[in-house]
């Protein structure tokens, strides 16, 4: 199947084996880790939040380390990346552009922040356990490992998000829906009066 060019790049890649549609997704991975490295580059620098600051500082160190892990995973398969571009990985990194251009108070930047970072981190997890699952089958074990890593830190940072969203949530909301009740008691009295 041709593949239709998207921004430039092409993916036509011939895959038949197992190994091949391994190192395709791998690749995909690598290319995801890096849109994701810059993702988050943006979403430190707009961050108010320090607790959420934090974690994306630690995270961004902990996905150069997957790039790094996911090279050294090439070599251990005697195998080079394939010129791919992960464009789910683009999508949410475009999404955050966009809401961030929007934006309008750091609580709106947050949430919008952690909302990417999940999403972010959802796709991580389903493809790395997605590549563990092949690693194992082709009999793979260091490999798996080294996933497995990976994995584990994406798991945790996708908690803090869901950790610090719930708390952001509740400060942003539950703010705004005080707002309103005192608003719709004021009404309520007015129209008393």
């Amino acid at each position: 199947m041709q593949q239709t060019p998207r921004n430039g790049q092409t993916q036509s890649m011939p895959m038949a084996t197992p190994m091949d549609l391994f190192t395709h997704e791998l690749s995909d991975m690598y290319s995801a880790e890096q849109i994701i490295a810059d993702m988050l580059e943006v979403a430190i620098a707009n961050a108010a939040d320090d607790e959420l600051k934090q974690g994306l500082q630690r995270h961004l160190q902990e996905s150069r380390q997957h790039a790094q892990n996911l090279q050294q995973i090439f070599q251990m398969i005697d195998q080079k990346p394939h010129a791919v571009r992960c464009y789910a990985a683009d999508g949410l990194a475009l999404s955050l552009d966009e809401g961030m251009q929007s934006a309008q108070t750091p609580q709106v930047s947050d949430g919008l922040i952690v909302a990417g970072a999940r999403k972010a981190e959802s796709l991580e997890i389903a493809t790395y356990t997605g590549l563990i699952d092949k690693a194992q089958l082709l009999g793979q074990a260091d490999v798996t490992r080294l996933l497995q890593t990976n994995l584990e830190q994406e798991q945790r940072m996708l908690q803090l998000s869901e950790q610090v969203g719930r708390k952001l949530d509740q400060q942003f909301f539950g703010a705004m829906a005080g707002m309103m009740a005192q608003q719709g008691e004021m009404g309520a009295s007015a129209a008393q009066t």
